[in-house]
């Protein structure tokens, strides 16, 4: 008996995520088949990005705590001061650099988790949803627990941990921006990591597997 049946999609699903959902179905047959029983950890986008946000908000204040004391001052009212041009050059950059940056938060993603995939690259497919205007990166095989989290992390750890503890050091205020936002953009990969590391498994064998279709994974556990 499954646990949890498989909800009805909310969209119309691409071409790309119907084919992933099938081969999802078929290891899931065969899993079910030798006794495992199904739990999903999974998030609406509206969730990931209201709660997800709550979560990263240590991480911001944090780096905004640190560039403060380590460089004295943020240079905000400089930079607004007599309309200086760099306001504009700021804006545009941070607006310009989204789109390249969502990429490669993904393709972090996608690298970090095919180091535990079983094919290795092969088993990583990227999309977008455009109806909440979002890319992803999802993974067909299963996955370790530690690889799972390591790759789920990974991209807000780089584009916006490191590069906040960049931002403070040479005291630019566009790299911590942009930083800062990157923290908030991994928010929901850091509430899926708690969902994750929150739940208590009841069996001694688990397979973790990344739902092909919504943001979160589907746990696998036989006792």
């Amino acid at each position: 008996m499954v646990k949890n049946k498989e909800k009805k999609p909310q969209r119309k699903l691409t071409p790309a995520e119907k084919k992933r959902n099938e081969k999802f179905l078929v290891k899931e047959a065969v899993l079910l088949s030798k006794g495992y029983k199904r739990n999903d950890l999974t998030i609406s986008i509206a969730k990931a990005n209201f709660v997800g946000v709550l979560l990263t908000l240590p991480f911001v204040l944090a780096i905004a705590a640190g560039y403060y004391l380590y460089n004295g001052h943020f240079g905000v009212l400089t930079l607004l001061k007599d309309n200086s041009p760099k306001y504009f050059i700021y804006l545009a950059v941070i607006f310009v650099s989204f789109i390249p940056l969502a990429v490669v938060h993904e393709a972090i993603h996608g690298f970090c988790w095919s180091r535990g995939a079983e094919n290795g690259t092969k088993d990583i497919e990227y999309g977008f949803i455009k109806e909440q205007l979002t890319p992803y990166c999802c993974c067909l095989s299963p996955l370790s627990k530690k690889a799972y989290i390591i790759g789920s992390l990974m991209p807000m750890t780089i584009l916006g941990i490191l590069l906040g503890i960049v931002s403070i050091l040479v005291g630019n205020l566009l790299l911590l921006i942009i930083a800062e936002l990157q923290v908030f953009g991994g928010s929901g990969d850091i509430l899926v990591t708690s969902m994750l590391l929150r739940y208590k498994s009841k069996g001694k064998d688990v397979v973790l597997i990344d739902h092909p279709t919504e943001c979160g994974l589907v746990v696998f556990e036989k006792a």
